[in-house]
């Protein structure tokens, strides 16, 4: 176990990580450039296995913040820095899996309590005469 997490915490991994997300974005850039948002969406930000390397990225972070020591006083620019990046994934992730996705349409000066899901449902309206049920 302690051989794992040493792999996962050290600075080679990190730059292997970095590199593979560096090029997975850059290539999902292109898909949405060429495809569009959701095509780019369906391929490479929804994907499983990108989910997983954004884990491995986290995992690694707090590792090197363990290893390195950035808890102490000396060091607490370096890791309020890096304590932003997991702020930032953990906002990432509880949009992901909590939050979800629409649009409102709200002209200049107006008001509106209508959103769009971009989920597709079913609406089903029922109505016996002039009555809706």
């Amino acid at each position: 176990m302690n051989k794992i997490l040493a792999l996962m915490g050290s600075m080679k991994t990190m730059a292997v990580l970095m590199a593979i997300f560096a090029v997975t974005i850059g290539y999902a850039t292109f898909i949405e450039n060429d495809y569009g948002t959701m095509s780019a969406k369906a391929d490479v930000y929804n994907a499983r296995w990108f989910e997983v390397l954004v884990a491995l990225l986290a995992l690694n972070l707090i590792l090197n913040i363990v290893n390195f020591k950035m808890l102490r006083r000396e060091k607490a620019l370096v890791f309020v820095f890096h304590a932003a990046f997991l702020i930032i994934l953990a906002g990432a992730a509880l949009t992901r899996y909590v939050g979800y996705e629409g649009t409102m349409h709200i002209r200049e000066g107006e008001r509106s309590d209508v959103m769009t899901s971009a989920e597709p449902y079913v609406t089903i309206a029922v109505s016996k005469g002039n009555e809706s049920l």
